[in-house]
């Protein structure tokens, strides 16, 4: 076969073998191209996507460690504003003070406490005052009692209706929360 080969390539024109030449370079850059740098090119065109996306995963990781970090110190700053289960402190007893200070104490015609644990080692407590005939300046200076407070109460219902033979005293319902963390 190669003596064959050789004998046509020797009867062949100089035109013809400058074809064949021609044709067989093109032949074997072809193979060259699609064995070796398609795969090459499809290989760096997807390590350059996979760079976009890992560039792009890299500043959103970024962006939620410094979200996380500002909550992380949210957290913390909360947690120094909230009595510990071991001091004893007792939101019932708080809202019955500060009740007395204000001089309200007597329109209280109901108050009830609900502890509720919470998961990740956190213990709501929920405190529901019901006052009946208060004046509007009182009201508002039992709610300045509870936000001075030594931690930190939140205020998660309110809802205020005037007396219906005097307008001036009103019915109030009220509901305090404070968070503590378990030990």
């Amino acid at each position: 076969m190669i003596l064959t080969t050789r004998e046509r390539w020797r009867k062949m024109s100089q035109r013809e073998r400058a074809f064949v030449l021609l044709g067989g370079i093109v032949v074997g850059f072809t193979l060259l191209f699609v064995t070796a740098v398609d795969p090459l090119l499809t290989i760096l065109e997807r390590l350059e996507r996979q760079t976009v996306r890992t560039q792009k995963d890299i500043k959103e990781l970024a962006r939620l460690g410094q979200e996380y970090a500002m909550k992380r110190e949210r957290l913390a700053k909360a947690e120094r504003r909230m009595p510990a289960i071991g001091s004893h402190f007792s939101l019932l007893t708080f809202m019955e003070e500060a009740a007395m200070t204000v001089g309200v104490r007597e329109w209280i015609t109901g108050m009830q406490s609900q502890v509720q644990a919470l998961t990740q080692g956190y213990q709501e407590t929920t405190v529901e005052l019901r006052l009946e005939g208060v004046q509007f300046p009182e009201l508002l200076e039992l709610l300045l009692v509870i936000e001075q407070g030594p931690y930190d109460f939140r205020v998660h219902h309110l809802q205020i209706r005037p007396k219906f033979d005097n307008p001036l005293f009103l019915d109030v319902n009220l509901r305090v929360l404070s968070h503590a963390k378990n030990e």
